[in-house]
């Protein structure tokens, strides 16, 4: 399984990788130079999730409800353009 975020900003192994305190359960295999992640690569994208629950449940909680609500807003925005309102 590829990461599933089109937006990096709610991939909880993005931001884990990218925090020094928590960059042990990200997704830096130490091949980030050549371009992607270590999913990308192969990494279990749902075992390394699982790893990073165990020791920060509220950080993936947290970038999993802001990415629902990123995703509501954005439906919003287009039913009110369908609708011709915006």
């Amino acid at each position: 399984m590829s990461c599933p975020h089109q937006n990096i900003a709610f991939c909880p192994l993005y931001v884990a990788a990218h925090d020094g305190e928590m960059g042990v359960n990200g997704c830096d295999d130490g091949r980030l130079d050549e371009g992607g992640c270590a999913v990308a690569r192969g990494m279990d994208y749902a075992a390394a999730v699982g790893r990073l629950m165990a020791t920060d449940p509220r950080l993936v909680a947290q970038l999993r409800w802001n990415e629902e609500a990123a995703e509501i807003k954005a439906q919003r925005a287009r039913n009110l353009r369908l609708a011709g309102i915006r």
